[in-house]
């Protein structure tokens, strides 16, 4: 058996988890968020966070938006139809976005 070196082991160890950052900034934002803080689809004006951004602004500046409101506004936001339907807001401009999300967060009151 050839003997590896401390170098050798270091070194794959380091493309190893090099490669698994960019396989979870890259293809799987969640985990990516979740484990590293970032991620390809949730960086700096992306359509995905501008949405995230009028959400929290509106589910923040409303003082009747409660617990319970938050969660039907998280079960709106899993579907697919609604998660379409704000990124084709999204492309078409800040306001059209704000009246989906307004629209989203009275539906979830």
């Amino acid at each position: 058996m050839a003997k590896r070196g401390f170098f050798h082991s270091f070194l794959s160890a380091v493309i190893v988890a090099v490669l698994i950052f960019f396989v979870m900034y890259f293809f799987i934002p969640s985990m990516g968020m979740k484990f590293l803080g970032v991620s390809f689809a949730l960086r700096e004006g992306s359509l995905n966070a501008q949405v995230l951004d009028v959400i929290s602004e509106q589910s923040q500046g409303n003082p009747d938006f409660s617990s319970e409101s938050f969660v039907r506004l998280q079960q709106l936001l899993s579907s697919p139809e609604v998660q379409e339907r704000l990124k084709e807001a999204a492309k078409e401009g800040q306001q059209a976005l704000e009246s989906a999300v307004q629209q989203l967060t009275e539906r979830a009151e």
